[in-house]
């Protein structure tokens, strides 16, 4: 038999590892940068120093070029050329030529500067001569005899050695610089990282050392980043905790209500069968069955009342028919065939729209619907005289209504039957769970008007209680609209 395939596991990313690598980028990036900005100042910085002694150079040169009986002459000055002796290992090349191009002395297949320097401001430039990469400057300089005048071009030019062992010298000392500080600085990231998932391993640790029970709120101060998880967290837990709590009294409550009908069913059945009077036998045995009908009604609330409580909880809304639920509802709870209660319907005929359970509305309208009918005392006719009046009591009332009167447009259900009404007393207490009005009749278990307002409560609305003139009780829901 073939394995099945295994589901790989989600990959989890690390906090402290995404942290630490963008912060490392970053950190290395700016390491770069300052390198390149060391690189490039160095270079500059060694440029101008041998440039300010190249170009004085040039201009010592040009100050002896003389026009004498309209030839020239050049007294070279080799202090000129002392200047840049300071740098043994680079070799220097000169040039005196003519405006004309014709050269004077000097090294005449020097490269000519990009533009000739004929406004008098030395020309700086570099350019490839006998294989190295050299640094030149051409000046001009005008100059005039007794019989003639002319301008002179004076180049010179030296090899970028000492200036490239200096800029380096300069880019290694920073180097060594920018290296300290990005590793302080990756050390400061460590720490930083290290020190601001503190809090986090802390609040799991805490987390992790408590009890399954406990459920109490997250306290002590935290950073602002983690404020809003913490929030949701204890938000998390309070929900929790009301679940456990609700689910704790629903179970004592069951098992308390079930125990009375299941010993009730259990001392009847040895009744029934240490009776040897087959009438006996028979009043047991419908005893029996009446107990049975009661336990399943309350298991069926009960279910009711868990589904309630669990969907309430889900609050998986959406956008409902109320007057579709309403119709739904009163198909099931109406008896189909035989007698049965005279019921009025009055409702919109517009869709009712509101955000909501659809299963759990209809559950609420369905238990208003069943305590009317149990407790309301609806005057009972047949099928066929289902329209004619007669009898005690009043029809059962189901109103379906919209008001846009209230600050938010609300749709209102009104169920009003002919019963005995409450007393003021247990207007609020009935809606406890296994709480009974005083004139409830027998039988009920107490636990549809505490499943209903439980519904309403999740669903944004209100339930409200009142008798009406005559006798009778008055139960209004009301819910919020949807907005399309």
């Amino acid at each position: 038999m073939a394995e099945p395939a295994r589901t790989a596991a989600p990959r989890r990313d690390s906090i402290r590892k995404t942290l630490l690598i963008y912060l490392g980028v970053l950190s290395l990036i700016g390491a770069a940068l300052l390198f390149a900005a060391a690189r490039s100042y160095g270079r500059a910085a060694a440029d101008r120093s041998y440039d300010h002694l190249l170009i004085a150079s040039a201009l010592s040169i040009a100050d002896s070029v003389a026009l004498v009986d309209g030839q020239w002459q050049v007294d070279l000055p080799y202090a000129a050329l002392d200047l840049l002796a300071m740098a043994p290992e680079d070799r220097v090349y000169y040039r005196v030529a003519s405006r004309e191009g014709a050269t004077i002395t000097g090294y005449s297949d020097l490269p000519a500067p990009p533009s000739p320097p004929l406004d008098g401001k030395p020309r700086l430039f570099d350019a490839m001569y006998l294989g190295e990469r050299t640094r030149f400057v051409a000046v001009s300089r005008w100059v005039a005899g007794p019989f003639a005048q002319g301008q002179a071009i004076v180049q010179v030019g030296q090899t970028r050695i000492a200036r490239e062992a200096l800029a380096d010298d300069v880019v290694l000392r920073a180097l060594v610089a920018i290296v300290a500080a990005s590793l302080a600085a990756l050390v400061l990231v460590w720490v930083g990282v290290h020190r601001a998932l503190r809090p986090v391993q802390k609040l799991e640790r805490d987390l992790s050392l408590r009890e399954p029970s406990d459920l109490r709120p997250v306290t002590g101060a935290v950073p602002l980043e983690l404020d809003q998880l913490v929030g949701a967290l204890n938000r998390f837990m309070a929900r929790l905790s009301a679940s456990n709590e609700t689910l704790r009294a629903f179970m004592g409550d069951a098992a308390h209500q079930m125990r009375t009908p299941l010993a009730a069913l259990r001392a009847q059945a040895q009744l029934a069968l240490d009776e040897d009077d087959p009438a006996e036998q028979r009043r047991s045995l419908v005893m029996i069955e009446r107990n049975a009908s009661h336990m399943s009604r309350l298991l069926n609330q009960l279910l009711s009342d868990a589904s309630a409580i669990h969907r309430s909880h889900l609050q998986q809304f959406e956008t409902v028919d109320l007057a579709e639920l309403l119709h739904q509802a009163i198909f099931e709870s109406i008896p189909q065939s035989g007698p049965r209660p005279d019921l009025r319907l009055a409702a919109t005929n517009h869709p009712v729209l509101v955000r909501g359970d659809a299963l759990l509305l209809r559950e609420a309208i369905k238990n208003l619907i069943d305590n009317a009918l149990k407790h309301g005392q609806p005057r009972s006719v047949d099928r066929k005289h289902e329209d004619q009046a007669g009898g005690e009591g009043g029809p059962l009332q189901i109103a379906l209504t919209v008001s846009d009167g209230e600050a938010v447009p609300t749709a209102v259900l009104t169920v009003a039957d002919h019963g005995p009404g409450i007393a003021a007393a247990d207007a609020q207490t009935v809606f406890e769970r296994f709480a009974r009005g005083r004139d409830a009749a027998a039988g009920g278990a107490g636990l549809g008007l505490a499943i209903v307002k439980r519904i309403v409560d999740s669903h944004g609305g209100r339930i409200d209680l009142s008798n009406r003139v005559g006798g009778g009780l008055v139960v209004t829901l009301r819910l919020p609209r949807a907005v399309l």
